[in-house]
């Protein structure tokens, strides 16, 4: 898989990051923005399995590390739809279910989540909508987004890259450092009351 190395991540919430936001403006302009809507599998019983489905693909990161008050995140599957049953069943196994009897060879998106959500009570769908700005500062990259979770509107702003150091800086550059690292799995949680 393309880009599987682990990488540090700080993320921080709000009904309002624009102060951060234009923090993030003095020190780089944008390098891109991009508009998406995705849909996150949550189970409510785990938060170290980041899935969702973005543009036809299927995107699933794991938690593998927590230092120094920043998630540690390894991209370990990413495949376009229809899935196979096997592939499926890698789907299942990240979010710690065992893989259900499906019937098909092969699932579209629609039919995946009408089967995951019929078929495992224990994992939610939740629609996301993300405008996101993208910005590369100093080793790392950065975000700003309005999202709608569910039906529930916040401002995210994360932090990322292999070098945790670099990370702590910039969030201490950012004010955000001492903020709580809340993930987009336990933000859902939280503000849905899964």
């Amino acid at each position: 898989m393309p880009d599987s190395k682990p990488r540090y991540e700080f993320r921080v919430w709000g009904s309002s990051l624009a102060d951060v936001r234009a923090r993030l403006e003095a020190l780089a302009a944008p390098s891109r923005t991009e508009n998406s809507r995705e849909t996150y599998l949550i189970v409510p019983a785990a938060e170290q399995c980041n899935a969702k489905i973005r543009g036809g693909l299927m995107d699933i990161k794991q938690m593998v590390a927590v230092e120094r008050g920043l998630e540690q995140w390894k991209p370990v599957f990413k495949r376009e739809f229809p899935l196979d049953r096997a592939a499926i069943g890698e789907v299942f196994a990240a979010l710690g279910l065992p893989a259900p009897q499906l019937s098909r060879e092969r699932y579209s998106i629609d039919e995946f989540l009408h089967d995951a959500g019929a078929v495992h009570g224990p994992i939610r769908i939740v629609p996301v909508s993300k405008a996101r700005v993208h910005f590369e500062i100093d080793r790392c990259q950065a975000e700003f987004a309005a999202v709608t979770l569910g039906q529930v509107a916040r401002d995210t702003v994360a932090v990322e890259s292999a070098d945790a150091d670099a990370v702590i800086e910039l969030t201490q550059r950012l004010g955000i450092g001492g903020r709580p690292n809340t993930s987009y799995v336990r933000q859902i949680k939280q503000l849905l009351q899964l």
